[in-house]
């Protein structure tokens, strides 16, 4: 694994020094509008190209290297089974990748990912949430006929929240490094999130010095290869022994997107238009980027640390988190 990070390491480096020319052969652009994307040139959308071409030499490194891929010696279920989870995560991928070229609506985005969704559970039924595990509730509850519904809902919630994350320099990136990180330590060190972890790194080298972005086809790739380790390591490997595990790590992006979708619609605002009251806006209004994003890592990390890592019950860590939020909105939406 050693051998192959350090040719990561150089293939990186290499994409580094022609992202120009890889910039002007995939042709798609961020703009600066003055009110939504404050920087200050046009900025490529290759966050999402870059993690392709490094997944597909990971997959190469799999074959041949270690001779360890699944599609060796496969049945046709097990066929079925990763053929529903390439059509999830790739076909989000390019659905990204296309709003990211002609800005779908958000209706369209949205029966998209259903059609999409549907397809992957159809074909692969460990991707579908039949059973909740609670840490204040002894009783496993089955959701038998509402595991389809619940598990879209949980898919939708996720990508969405993570695409309503994305909204300064270096966010993204360090959550989905933290995310990685977390499912390394609980998986007792699974390759594959060692492999996103280091690759994350040189991105977020690259979009903090402004040098890229996700845009929607990285954040939707990465969002639904998370969702799906979530789902693996829950329903498969059980080293996600409660949910909340999981709803702590997300409990930032998802509740600034609650907080968000409620605002605008009690406001009379279509739910959908980006504005900037996120609260990593609010925070980078006041301090520098640096800062604002060491302040979301310690309101990510927070939670996930008591809860996972320190055993304190889950009213607690809720109530810990809430009050953190709040002051934080409360500090820097004031004097607006």
């Amino acid at each position: 694994m050693i051998i192959f990070l350090i040719f990561l390491f150089f293939l990186n480096f290499l994409i580094i020094l022609k992202l120009q020319k890889l910039a002007n052969f995939i042709n798609i652009y961020d703009k600066p509008d003055n009110n939504l994307k404050l920087h200050k040139k046009t900025t490529p959308i290759l966050g999402g190209v870059i993690l392709i071409i490094n997944y597909f030499f990971f997959l190469i490194y799999q074959i041949f290297f270690l001779n360890n891929f699944l599609l060796i010696e496969l049945d046709l279920y097990k066929l079925r089974e990763i053929v529903g989870i390439l059509i999830l995560i790739f076909g989000f991928f390019f659905l990204g990748l296309y709003d990211d070229k002609y800005n779908l609506s958000p209706t369209k985005k949205l029966f998209f990912s259903l059609i999409l969704i549907l397809i992957a559970i159809s074909l692969n039924q460990i991707l579908k949430i039949q059973y909740l595990n609670t840490s204040f509730y002894t009783n496993t509850i089955f959701l038998e006929n509402f595991s389809t519904i619940f598990t879209i809902f949980c898919f939708i919630i996720l990508v969405n929240s993570l695409n309503f994350y994305d909204g300064i320099n270096g966010q993204s990136c360090l959550f989905f490094i933290i995310a990685f990180t977390f499912l390394y330590i609980i998986s007792g060190k699974n390759e594959f999130y060692l492999f996103n972890i280091f690759f994350l790194l040189t991105i977020l080298l690259l979009n903090l010095k402004n040098k890229l972005f996700f845009g929607d086809g990285g954040i939707f790739f990465l969002s639904t290869i998370i969702s799906v380790s979530f789902i693996y390591e829950y329903n498969v490997e059980k080293n996600i022994k409660f949910v909340e595990e999981i709803f702590f790590l997300l409990l930032l992006p998802g509740f600034d997107l609650v907080r968000l979708t409620f605002i605008r619609v009690f406001n009379g605002k279509n739910a959908f238009i980006g504005d900037r009251e996120h609260l990593h806006h609010l925070i980078n209004n006041k301090l520098s980027l640096t800062l604002t994003n060491l302040v979301l890592v310690f309101s990510i990390l927070t939670p996930v640390i008591l809860f996972s890592f320190l055993d304190i019950g889950f009213y607690y860590v809720f109530l810990i988190f809430i009050f953190i939020y709040i002051s934080l909105i409360l500090t820097f939406k004031s004097n607006d």
